[in-house]
């Protein structure tokens, strides 16, 4: 993977042995992905070709679905459960 979007520090509890490691986050679900050295975006998870962005292996398949989307969706739900006095 060229460019990482994050970088995350694994600390094992048991010896406090601190290990550092590249992430990307899902576009499509949130989930942050650890990325080993020169991985490919295939073998991570996918690339949406529709809103050009990284996605989990949960992801793949499904249909591009950005989280902003969902977002929208759940609080247009929720406003209209409030109106019905539900």
């Amino acid at each position: 993977m060229r460019k990482p979007q994050g970088y995350a520090f694994l600390v094992d509890g048991d010896t406090g042995k601190v290990d550092t490691a590249d992430t990307f986050q899902c576009f499509h679900c949130q989930r942050i992905t650890l990325v080993k050295p020169k991985e490919r975006p295939e073998d991570l998870g996918g690339f949406c070709t529709v809103c050009t962005r990284l996605i989990c292996s949960g992801c793949v398949g499904g249909g591009c679905d950005p989280f902003e989307e969902k977002r929208k969706r759940m609080e247009a739900s929720y406003h209209a459960r409030r109106s019905y006095g539900v």
